[in-house]
Parts: C-alpha cells; sequence; structure tokens
C-alpha cells in the first residue's frame, strides 16, 4: 500500500511540475547590446521598437518593426505576433520597453528579450541604427 502511495506521489508531483512548466508563462530576460546584436545576427527573434513613430524615423535598428507601446491598437497589434517565437523589445532608454515586455509576457509570449539601456547604450556601445525609409 505504502508503494502505491509513494507512486501515485511521485506521479502527480511529476503531473503538476511538467504543467507548470508548459503554462505559457513568459520569461522576460534583460540582454545587453552585444547580447542582442547576437540575437539579431541569428534571426532568433521578431525584433521590435517600442518607442513613438517619430523616434523610429530618426533611428532604429534595422529589421525592426515599430510598435509604439502607447498606441491605442496596441493589443491587436501584439496579436498579430508569433507568441511562441521569441521577440526582442526596445526603447531609448528602457523603462517602455519594460513596460512592453510585461504587457508581452502578460499576453502569452513564451520568451522576451528586453535590451538594457535600449538604443541609448547600443549606440554608446558604438553600434549602429538605420533611417526609415520614405514609401
Amino acid at each position: 500500500m505504502k508503494k502505491i502511495f509513494l507512486i501515485l506521489s511521485l506521479i502527480f508531483t511529476l503531473t503538476l511540475t511538467q504543467s507548470c512548466f508548459e503554462s505559457g508563462a513568459g520569461i522576460i530576460e534583460i540582454v545587453s547590446p552585444e547580447e542582442a546584436e547576437s540575437i539579431i545576427e541569428s534571426q532568433a527573434a521578431q525584433l521590435v521598437d517600442v518607442r513613438s513613430k517619430e523616434q523610429f524615423a530618426a533611428g532604429h535598428l534595422a529589421g525592426a518593426i515599430n510598435i509604439p507601446v502607447d498606441s491605442d491598437n496596441l493589443d491587436e497589434v501584439i496579436a498579430a505576433l508569433d507568441h511562441k517565437e521569441p521577440v526582442l523589445v526596445y526603447c531609448n532608454g528602457g523603462r517602455q520597453s519594460a513596460q512592453c515586455a510585461k504587457i508581452l509576457e502578460d499576453n502569452g509570449f513564451v520568451k522576451i528579450f528586453d535590451l538594457d539601456g535600449g538604443l541609448s547604450k547600443w549606440t554608446a556601445s558604438g553600434r549602429e541604427i538605420v533611417l526609415q525609409t520614405k514609401e
């Protein structure tokens, strides 16, 4: 009887542990410009600039899409992203991207990278940005 109880307890514990890991809870990881550059080069994440359209046009990371964190349709735009693919978010200094990272986590994104120090730290480290091309 003790063996059966022990086996059932073990099965219950393993099931509970596995379901916790599969709950879809997001993980936010603060990354340095060096780490972000590696992520971008390997195309291992969706790249999202959460600054205003004007700030984005003044310069952004190559390949980034602009999703201002204060936009009225933020939920719709976030819903269009792939929730299972990692996302790298950035802003000017880190405050807005931290806010967006939390929103992404709350919306079920699995892996979120947040650029430490934002675009300011990126450019201070000698890395380049691109200007928005006119359409």
